[in-house]
Protein backbone atom coordinates (compact mmCIF):
# COMPACT_ATOMS: atom_id res chain seq x y z
CA UNK A 1 0.00 0.00 0.00
CA UNK A 2 2.80 2.41 0.88
CA UNK A 3 4.63 1.77 -2.39
CA UNK A 4 1.42 2.53 -4.29
CA UNK A 5 1.02 5.83 -2.44
CA UNK A 6 4.68 6.68 -3.09
CA UNK A 7 4.28 5.98 -6.80
CA UNK A 8 1.13 8.13 -6.89
CA UNK A 9 2.95 10.96 -5.13
CA UNK A 10 5.85 10.80 -7.59
CA UNK A 11 3.49 10.78 -10.59
CA UNK A 12 1.57 13.75 -9.16
CA UNK A 13 4.80 15.70 -8.55
CA UNK A 14 5.99 15.03 -12.11
CA UNK A 15 2.61 16.11 -13.50
CA UNK A 16 2.67 19.34 -11.48
CA UNK A 17 6.22 20.07 -12.61
CA UNK A 18 5.21 19.52 -16.25
CA UNK A 19 2.24 21.87 -15.91
CA UNK A 20 4.42 24.53 -14.27
CA UNK A 21 7.11 24.26 -16.94
CA UNK A 22 4.49 24.47 -19.68
CA UNK A 23 2.98 27.60 -18.13
CA UNK A 24 6.39 29.25 -17.75
CA UNK A 25 7.35 28.40 -21.34
CA UNK A 26 4.05 29.76 -22.67
CA UNK A 27 4.40 32.95 -20.61
CA UNK A 28 7.95 33.49 -21.85
CA UNK A 29 6.89 32.95 -25.47
CA UNK A 30 3.92 35.32 -25.13
CA UNK A 31 6.01 37.94 -23.35
CA UNK A 32 8.56 37.83 -26.14
CA UNK A 33 5.83 38.31 -28.74
CA UNK A 34 4.35 41.23 -26.81
CA UNK A 35 7.79 42.78 -26.39
CA UNK A 36 8.43 42.55 -30.13
CA UNK A 37 4.99 44.04 -30.87
CA UNK A 38 5.62 46.93 -28.49
CA UNK A 39 9.06 47.58 -29.99
CA UNK A 40 7.63 47.57 -33.53
CA UNK A 41 4.39 49.47 -32.96
CA UNK A 42 5.70 52.22 -30.68
CA UNK A 43 7.91 54.75 -32.32
CA UNK A 44 8.45 56.46 -28.99
CA UNK A 45 11.46 57.83 -27.31
CA UNK A 46 14.17 55.85 -25.59
CA UNK A 47 12.65 56.69 -22.19
CA UNK A 48 9.32 55.14 -23.21
CA UNK A 49 11.08 51.90 -24.10
CA UNK A 50 12.86 51.90 -20.75
CA UNK A 51 9.54 52.54 -19.00
CA UNK A 52 7.91 49.58 -20.79
CA UNK A 53 10.79 47.32 -19.79
CA UNK A 54 10.62 48.49 -16.16
CA UNK A 55 6.85 48.00 -16.10
CA UNK A 56 7.24 44.47 -17.46
CA UNK A 57 9.84 43.63 -14.81
CA UNK A 58 7.68 45.01 -12.00
CA UNK A 59 4.60 43.16 -13.25
CA UNK A 60 6.59 39.93 -13.49
CA UNK A 61 7.90 40.40 -9.96
CA UNK A 62 4.47 41.12 -8.52
CA UNK A 63 2.74 38.22 -10.26
CA UNK A 64 5.48 35.74 -9.35
CA UNK A 65 5.44 36.82 -5.71
CA UNK A 66 9.02 38.10 -5.65
CA UNK A 67 7.77 41.64 -5.05
CA UNK A 68 5.03 42.41 -2.57
CA UNK A 69 5.38 39.31 -0.44
CA UNK A 70 3.86 35.90 -0.87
Amino acid sequence: MRILMLIFLIVAAVALAAVAMSAVARAARDAGAVGRDIAVTTRGTFMQKIAYAALFIVMLGVTSGLLGGL
